[in-house]
């Protein structure tokens, strides 16, 4: 237990270290090693676990490949909580407009406009001069300042995802050893679960592209990461009774916990982006 805990406690240092250092990617390679590492250092772990301080070794490596990749993934929901923010002081608002098409009407294609309060009937799309004026003030006043007048209640949203994650991890771990109840039921139900929130991904930012549905998902996604660790949690535990102390299960299930951690927080981050527009 204790290996598997100072486990996670070393890999989420190091992810919050390289996080900081990198606040966006400055090209396509940059991410495209990221992730390749991330993946590579994935089947590092897998290969090494037994073997020590190989493991140590590869569990460094996937942190710092997911926290250099984590900097960049926080900037881009930053940068779109701040354009939800930005719209909102501008007095921008959306609303769904149909247009019918075909014979007698029959193909509905419903999408979103843009308007300004009080001039509904004045609506632009989200490629109009208008837009485009927008955005250029938004990247003019609000990116390409040091500190600009979102930053701090957009800083004030990362703590409160960094608290909840913190408030979630102890509550599924005191859960879990007060409980008597065995969890491993969760494995395939949370398996399952997880692929379905891909694949739901997958298609809303392919087809759908509905900030709703992306607000939606992350809620299914704390969901799914929450009992997570509470599988993961009940998984130390079980170990823990058996006896096992061997290297291969503390780093299998810490690699699992950290990964658990650092994708809860990402989805209560954009459950809060989302939910500001």
């Amino acid at each position: 237990m204790v290996r598997t805990f100072g486990i996670v406690g070393c890999m989420l240092i190091i992810s919050t270290i390289t996080a900081r250092l990198n606040k966006t990617y400055e090209t396509f390679t940059e991410k495209f090693i990221t992730i390749l590492g991330a993946f590579a250092s994935i089947i590092m772990v897998w290969v090494f676990g037994d073997m020590y301080p190989h493991n140590i070794v590869a569990c460094a490596f996937l942190s710092g490949f997911v926290g250099w990749s984590l900097g960049p993934t926080i900037g881009y929901i930053g940068q779109k909580f701040k354009w939800y923010r930005f719209l909102k002081d501008k007095g921008v608002k959306t609303k769904q407009i149909s247009n019918k098409s075909g014979f007698w009407g029959t193909n509905n294609n419903k999408h979103f406009v843009y308007y300004f309060k009080g001039d509904e009937k004045n609506y632009f799309g989200p490629r109009s001069k208008k837009m485009r004026a927008l955005e250029d003030e938004f990247n003019k006043n609000v990116l390409s300042v040091d500190s600009d007048p979102y930053n701090q209640v957009w800083q004030n949203v990362v703590f409160q995802a960094m608290l909840s994650t913190c408030i979630a991890v102890f509550t599924t771990m005191l859960v879990v050893y007060i409980s008597p109840y065995n969890f491993n039921f969760l494995g395939i139900i949370l398996f399952i679960s997880l692929i379905a929130l891909i694949i739901m991904r997958l298609l809303n930012a392919l087809i759908f592209k509905s900030a709703k549905q992306m607000l939606y998902q992350s809620y299914f996604g704390i969901v799914i990461f929450t009992l997570y660790l509470v599988y993961d949690f009940d998984r130390l535990k079980q170990a823990n009774a058996a006896g096992d102390n061997s290297w291969g299960t503390a780093v299998d299930i810490a690699v699992n916990i950290y990964l658990d951690i650092i994708n809860l927080f990402i989805e209560l981050l954009i459950a809060m982006g989302e939910s500001s527009q």
